[in-house]
């Protein structure tokens, strides 16, 4: 390239083949040049623009046993959270009342619903059991959660829909002496809940629903509690 102007620029100083010769041959000299300083330029561009990038850090691996045991309390959270929803069922006369289905043990969600609790409740511990027992706990409360999804909107699409008209209409006057009471004390209050406490001890003894003994004893406080007053 510098050669190249050197001799364009002596060239032009001297002429030694007349003025148009002159002319060509500075032109080809020119472009050479130019060519020259093109070519001295762009490599070190395109090498700037492709350099590589300085390589991330990679993030440190979590270990397997502590992965399982991240998986394992999340189930134990999952598993809280279904026996509270239950728990609404259990304890709640109203529930009972308004949602009698989720005590259908003819009905397959409710049926695999209690199968699964039941073999959830089985592999849960207080601890975490380790790497190699703690899946089986984390397939049960996964599966405990579809379950359960199911057994719910069963029961609360249900209502008493599957009851001959004189249970579900004794259930909800059941219903409706329960409100009463709660809008009452003492011995109003208990009469109220006796009333609630027979239907509910009657559609058991039919076979009707399958009232869990919690939701018994829970009414039977609430008639003594409401007399003690």
């Amino acid at each position: 390239m510098v050669v190249d102007l050197v001799l364009l620029v002596a060239l032009f100083g001297w002429r030694p083949w007349g003025a148009i010769p002159t002319l060509i041959a500075g032109t080809a000299l020119f472009t050479g040049a130019m060519l020259g300083l093109l070519m001295a330029t762009v490599p070190v561009e395109a090498s700037a623009s492709i350099a590589p990038r300085a390589a991330m850090p990679e993030a440190p691996r979590v270990p397997q046993g502590e992965v399982i045991r991240r998986q394992w309390e999340r189930a134990v959270e999952q598993h809280k959270n279904v026996l509270s929803a239950y728990a609404a069922y259990e304890l709640d006369p109203e529930m009972l009342l308004r949602y009698p289905a989720m005590w259908d043990l003819t009905a397959p969600d409710v049926i695999d619903f209690q199968d699964t609790l039941e073999l959830t409740n089985s592999v849960a511990t207080d601890d975490f059991p380790g790497e190699k027992i703690a899946p089986e706990y984390i397939d049960a409360v996964a599966m405990l959660r579809t379950a359960w999804a199911k057994a719910d909107r069963y029961a609360r699409s249900t209502g008493t829909g599957n009851l001959p008209d004189t249970d579900a209409a004794a259930c909800d006057k059941a219903l409706k002496l329960l409100r009463h009471a709660n809008g009452t004390q003492g011995k109003e209050r208990a009469a109220y809940l006796e009333q609630v406490l027979t239907t509910v001890e009657s559609l058991g003894d039919r076979g009707v629903i399958a009232p869990p003994a919690r939701i018994h004893d829970e009414l039977s406080t609430q008639v003594r509690k409401a007399i003690e007053q």
